[in-house]
């Protein structure tokens, strides 16, 4: 937590979509501040419902394992930051993507045996 650069860090899951938002100061007073990032995720992670089982001192494997991370950690852009603030994108395409402005021409269906 020690370089950790946003005020709030949070948490998601891609399994069961479980989320978690908690302020930096919140965790440091919780539980130190030499508490590292990747520590706090296995936290997360024990009240997911995909995660690993222990019976009888044994680890049960699932198919779906738990997909508990931290989604700012690879992301320049402050999880909090207003979206007016963040500045105009843009989106691919232009002028030749654009539908065309006559209609189709209409064909008319015939039905089987018609002779007309």
């Amino acid at each position: 937590m020690q370089r950790y650069p946003w005020i709030v860090v949070r948490f998601a899951c891609t399994r069961c979509r479980a989320y978690s938002n908690v302020r930096l100061a919140v965790l440091a007073e919780r539980f130190g501040a030499t508490e590292t990032v990747g520590r706090l995720i296995e936290m997360f992670q024990r009240n997911c419902p995909h995660r690993p089982q222990k019976r009888n001192g044994r680890v049960a494997l699932r198919d779906t394992p738990c997909g508990g991370y931290c989604p700012d950690l690879g992301n320049t852009r402050p999880p909090d930051l207003p979206p007016s603030l963040a500045g105009l994108s843009l989106i691919d395409g232009g002028k030749d993507d654009l539908l065309p402005v006559e209609p189709a021409p209409f064909e008319r269906r015939r039905r089987v045996g018609d002779d007309v």
